[in-house]
């Protein structure tokens, strides 16, 4: 029912950051709309992020929504602000918790598909979550959050909440252990640009590590007997470092259930 067609106009509802990452992501691969209720912000959105082959669309109210393909990238609390006319091709929902159902009250599509992507389609490198029952709506997400990196589906929405709770949520609390590992060197006497240095090499390092070793197989490979990184190890064990992540995680679901 698509017939799917690279540079057709994809209608996204916000210029808030996920918004940005999304469309510096799709930038020049897609023709882009940005609608929302500040003209100016819109304007500057678009400036700002040298977006190309991009229109805007200003509304305080009412957004005519027929035949558009959408991604609502507003706060949840902002979605029944507007009234939406007419039916969209398909709306692909990046909210963190509103539901299919949630959304069919409030706008009329021929299509739904959630997901939740992270702020790392910036530059590229996003992993975008998605739940669709349909499978010519599955092909389009494909097309267009690949577009920013890489997705992964899965099989019931309440999934979604689950998965977006580490790698929506996640890039935060690797924020914080970057943070903390930078302030420990220069605690620990080292400039703050080497330390930071050092930190950024440690982060792409380890990804790459983990494309071809477990977690725990990198852990044990670094942790040599009665050596420095096992005193380490046990000072973060003795600080519930692990609990405390997993904890991050059940609070972020949580939060998520509550806005369905």
């Amino acid at each position: 029912i698509f017939n799917f067609i690279i540079m057709q106009t994809i209608s996204i509802i916000g210029y808030g950051k996920m918004a940005k990452a999304i469309a510096c992501g799709l930038n020049g691969k897609f023709r882009l709309e940005i609608i929302g209720r500040d003209k100016e912000k819109i304007e500057d959105f678009i400036q700002t992020n040298s977006l190309l082959n991009t229109t805007s669309f200003h509304s305080q109210k009412t957004i005519d929504i027929k035949d558009k393909i959408l991604i609502l990238a507003i706060k949840p609390y902002a979605l029944e602000y507007f009234k939406y006319e007419n039916q969209s091709r398909v709306v692909f929902n990046i909210m963190a918790g509103v539901s299919i159902s949630r959304l069919q009250n409030v706008l009329n599509s021929k299509s739904y598909c959630r997901v939740m992507p992270n702020v790392a389609s910036l530059v590229g490198s996003g992993l975008s979550v998605i739940y669709s029952d349909d499978m010519e709506v599955k092909r389009l997400a494909s097309d267009i959050f690949d577009t920013l990196g890489s997705s992964i589906f899965v099989d019931k929405e309440e999934q979604i909440n689950s998965a977006g709770a580490i790698s929506g949520c996640g890039p935060a609390y690797l924020g914080l252990v970057a943070e903390a590992l930078i302030d420990a060197g220069v605690r620990e006497g080292l400039s703050l640009d080497i330390s930071t240095k050092l930190v950024n090499g440690l982060f792409d390092g380890f990804s790459k590590l983990l494309q071809v070793k477990t977690p725990n197989e990198i852990r044990l490979d670094t942790t040599s007997p009665g050596g420095t990184t096992i005193d380490g190890i046990v000072e973060l064990e003795n600080s519930a470092t692990r609990a405390a992540f997993i904890n991050a995680v059940c609070a972020a679901h949580k939060k998520a259930k509550s806005l369905s």
